[in-house]
């Protein structure tokens, strides 16, 4: 297993997808930095919290493409064969590859968060979230990470034609995220319309408040809430979040790790390797 994580760490080094990837999240990290800038010249306060978050969203898509790419190569060249004729076992290659996808998956989100802190706060003025509250949304968003990359593994593991791979993880990171972006305004919705003022043929007339035909309830608002706590519709519900990120976010995260590398452990074991 060790020899397994060297080799993966080894070669992440020199993968060119992972350079691309801490390249992107750079550089929106230094877009969001300029297009700051206007704001906090009219003196608006608490702009870096806006924007330190916002990785969360470009996160999944990123790294779909590395893991698929990354893990890819390993069938492209003959690597993974190798691996396991010189002894080593299937779940130790599984592992070893995850290991090594989480922690590129958190070294990508760096490429955003280390800019928007060392050159962010001087430019934009501290947090107004406390330290502790800072934190907490961080290890959700790289727990979060975490997951999304455990399932991106999986597929890439169980599917060796690397095309194929990518698209399916990019076209499930963005089903993920815009599925929380329409959870979020199906859940954010009012219950109750409120009364209103508003004129008409020159008379002011007032609509009395009434019930909000759009406001989701019952059985249908408990699958909702639960599809928007699944990993990469996290992304909205961290950005969206003021200044409480719920515990059970990590928690299901760390769930979708356990399901997707069991599961995914269990079919790469009985998997015919050509």
């Amino acid at each position: 297993m060790r020899n397994l994580l060297y080799a993966g760490f080894s070669r992440l080094w020199r993968s060119a997808s992972f350079w691309v990837s801490v390249a992107v999240m750079f550089a929106v990290a230094v877009f969001e930095l300029a297009v700051s800038c206007q704001p906090r010249l009219q003196g608006a306060e608490g702009i870096l919290d806006n924007r330190y978050m916002i990785f969360v969203l470009m996160s999944g898509v990123v790294l779909s493409a590395f893991c698929s790419l990354f893990i890819g190569t390993e069938y492209s060249d003959g690597a993974m064969r190798n691996k396991l004729a010189v002894g080593h076992s299937r779940t130790a290659v599984y592992l070893a590859d995850l290991t090594v996808c989480a922690a590129a998956g958190v070294l990508v989100c760096c490429g955003y968060i280390l800019p928007m802190i060392a050159v962010g706060v001087p430019l934009l003025g501290p947090f107004t979230l406390s330290v502790p509250a800072l934190l907490w949304f961080t290890l959700c968003a790289f727990l979060m990470t975490a997951a999304l990359c455990a399932v991106f593994t999986m597929i890439a593991l169980l599917n060796q034609n690397k095309a194929v791979v990518a698209i399916i993880c990019i076209f499930l990171a963005y089903f993920l995220l815009f599925l929380g972006i329409y959870l979020n305004s199906r859940l954010t919705e009012q219950a109750v319309i409120p009364a209103r003022e508003y004129i008409e043929n020159g008379r002011i007339l007032v609509r009395e408040a009434m019930p909000n035909p759009s406001y989701v309830q019952g059985l249908k608002r408990r699958i909702f809430e639960v599809l928007y706590d699944l990993p990469g519709c996290q992304a909205v519900q961290l950005l969206a979040a003021a200044e409480a990120c719920p515990v059970r976010l990590p928690l299901v995260s760390l769930c979708a790790v356990a399901v997707s590398t069991g599961a995914g452990l269990l079919l790469f074991r009985r998997k015919d390797l050509k």
